[in-house]
């Protein structure tokens, strides 16, 4: 039929309209490591331009819009049990940027992955370095599970 849309089937449908990512991990992996951190909170991602308003008077009247203003470090906040392997691995690379260290900021691998471990989205983190390491508060001998969260800012993030 022309001009008619024909439903996709099959493998094409499944490209077109992939499944929402269920039950999602999240890995970091820089350069030089041996092995990655996984994660298991993603607690934010963030990306943002800010705007600038620009008025001037017009012929016909008075005009305002909105143009692309400064650029902020994209950021990413990451949540993970700890432990003292990925611990000493985040604390490792905040301390390198807490010393100025050029050799904090490293190209970093950042992938979102679903239940099965499968990579569903991967990004490039360009100049990656953590900004900040916190852990939750806790009191000795409670039953809890002591949770540390990584601020993680970059140049810039390409999605693979």
């Amino acid at each position: 039929m022309i001009g008619s849309i024909v439903p996709a089937s099959g493998t094409v449908a499944r490209l077109l309209d992939p499944p929402p990512v269920t039950a999602p991990r999240f890995f970091v992996m820089c350069e030089g490591w041996t092995a990655g951190i996984g994660f298991s909170k993603l607690a934010g991602f963030t990306s943002e331009v800010e705007f600038q308003e620009y008025s001037y008077n017009a012929r016909l009247g008075n005009v305002h819009t909105k143009q692309f203003g400064r650029t902020k470090a994209p950021s990413i906040v990451l949540e993970r049990a700890l432990d003292r392997n990925g611990f000493a691995q985040i604390y490792g690379w905040h301390v390198l940027a807490r010393m100025n260290n050029p050799l904090a900021k490293l190209p970093a691998m950042f992938d979102i992955c679903n239940k099965a471990g499968d990579p569903v989205v991967a990004c490039l983190l360009e100049n990656a370095w953590c900004a900040k390491l916190e852990l939750d508060a806790a009191q000795a001998g409670a039953g809890s599970v002591l949770m540390m969260r990584a601020t993680i800012i970059c140049d810039g993030i390409i999605q693979l």
